[in-house]
């Protein structure tokens, strides 16, 4: 009977993680550091109590790298609770990314491919001259430049938007996206144009599509103050960073990050927790506060894991958030976890509340430190982030490994290439079995034919020399072949399409 619940609830079910189609600020970035005055009081503070002691492989010491220029944003914005309604103005930095001169700044609209939602109110250099031969096309915004841009240069533009944000159930042509709304919380997921990466001599941009994640994210440094305005009472903000602002002006600053995401709502449940200074939040809703406490207990004891198997979180907090909605979606320090996994706990780790709430934390690592272009090499964050599900059970919970194996690998019998992309998978289900679940066989079989501790040690290595940058395959296995001399081109044969 539980094998057949949790099949129904999985099909409902979108992913497990994933995506689809005024005036000029002047504002000055600061750089003084605030203290956090406006962190919900928590409900309760969970405590970190695994079955086991994990056992650790030993750490390769980091290996220094030199830090791309980020872009920077300096965003002020009023969000209307009531009207569902956001207005903004943003400043952004844009340093030149090539070493060619350039002859366009392409951004990311992702808010433009919902009907209705996104309007260019003004943008402008800094200088305040007017930009008016821009095209907006889909989720691209093209900026063409009368002179060439030099590489060691930037650029500053300003531009004023409004948002009038979308329902969440706007059918699937438009993916899984959480941005928008429902009855009980506000997301602002990818809601504000943003810089791409610039890989290969052009702007890395990718069309939406019916499942999976189609957008790219370099890192960024973010300067947020967000007003909250015709809200009821007691309404939250949960955000990757912490709330330095007061009453209803919030105020936040996180940098090098793949991206800025809040969650609003008048009903939210916290839980705190402090570890080694970070701080951990977790939000749920009244009537699940007991299951959102065990989600919350999950995400600590994986995120105390995966710091002590990969290397520190490179953030001040971490928020755990539950979803509105029938799917997850992790960002860079958040993650939203589908309210279907609470009305199928039962208490034990041997739940798909438990494994999903470690795949998304997972992801802090798998996407968060070490980005990949999630469209068309997806399984260098998801399959890794499954394979480090495992992780989590063989390491805390070892009673309910044959569990996890059982029903969240083996029961779908996964089959397809490893190294598909979003685009040519077939549907979802087979999107998921062979990224997700097919590359963690994959993962598992590799670490098998190396050895346990130097895959380890190898893991620890791809993520210290691609952190804040973008890995792809290939890095992956030439980083791979420095730790072992051992012969994976059957491995490769056997998942990988173009190995």
């Amino acid at each position: 009977m539980k094998r057949l619940i949790l099949f129904f609830v999985l099909i409902l079910i979108v992913s497990a993680c994933s995506g689809n189609p005024q005036p000029t600020s002047t504002s000055v970035r600061s750089t003084a550091t605030l203290e956090p005055t406006n962190i919900p009081e928590p409900i309760k503070t969970a405590e970190f109590t695994p079955t086991v002691q994990p056992t650790i492989s030993p750490t390769l010491s980091p290996t220094p790298f030199q830090l791309p220029a980020s872009p920077q944003y300096d965003i002020h914005a009023v969000l209307d609770y009531g009207w569902k309604k956001l207005t903004a103005q943003q400043l952004v930095t844009i340093h030149q990314p090539s070493d060619q001169p350039l002859g366009e700044i392409v951004l990311v609209v992702q808010p433009n491919w919902y009907p209705g939602t996104f309007q260019l109110d003004e943008i402008n250099w800094l200088d305040g001259s007017p930009i008016t031969d821009y095209v907006l096309d889909g989720i691209q915004l093209r900026i063409p430049l009368s002179e060439s841009w030099q590489p060691g240069t930037s650029k500053e533009l300003s531009m004023a938007f409004t948002l009038n944000l979308p329902t969440l159930d706007r059918g699937e042509e438009f993916g899984p996206n959480p941005f928008g709304y429902t009855t009980r919380q506000i997301n602002l997921t990818d809601w504000h144009p943003f810089v791409p990466p610039f890989v290969d001599g052009d702007w890395l941009v990718h069309n939406p599509w019916f499942y999976g994640e189609h957008l790219v994210y370099p890192v960024a440094d973010y300067q947020v103050e967000i007003r909250l305005v015709n809200a009821p009472n007691g309404t939250v903000i949960a955000a990757n960073a912490l709330d330095q602002g007061e009453g209803d002006t919030h105020i936040y600053q996180i940098d090098h990050a793949r991206n800025f995401v809040v969650s609003v709502s008048p009903e939210y449940h916290v839980f705190h927790a402090d570890v080694e200074g970070v701080t951990l939040l977790g939000y749920s809703f009244p009537y699940d506060a007991a299951i959102g406490e065990a989600a919350f207990q999950a995400t600590v004891e994986a995120y105390k894991l995966y710091n002590q198997l990969f290397g520190p979180y490179p953030h001040e907090s971490f928020s755990m958030i539950q979803a509105d909605f029938l799917h997850g979606m992790e960002y860079d320090g958040l993650y939203f976890l589908s309210k279907a996994f609470y009305n199928t706990y039962d208490g034990t780790p041997a739940t798909y509340l438990v494994a999903i709430a470690a795949h998304e934390t997972a992801h802090q690592w798998w996407f968060g430190l070490v980005a990949n272009d999630q469209a068309l090499e997806p399984w260098l964050d998801e399959a890794l982030c499954t394979f480090t599900e495992r992780l989590y059970y063989e390491n805390l919970h070892p009673d309910s490994l044959d569990w996890w194996l059982e029903y969240r690998v083996n029961y779908y019998e996964p089959q397809g290439w490893v190294d598909a992309s979003i685009y040519d998978s077939g549907g979802y289900r087979p999107y998921r079995d062979a990224v997700y679940l097919n590359g963690m066989n994959f993962l598992t079989e590799l670490r098998d034919l190396v050895g346990a501790d130097i895959f380890m040690l190898f893991l620890q290595d791809y993520l210290s020399r691609n952190t804040d940058d973008l890995a792809t395959a290939p890095e992956f296995f030439e980083i791979l072949r420095e730790h072992s001399d051992a012969d994976w081109n059957s491995l490769k044969l056997k998942y990988f399409q173009n190995p």
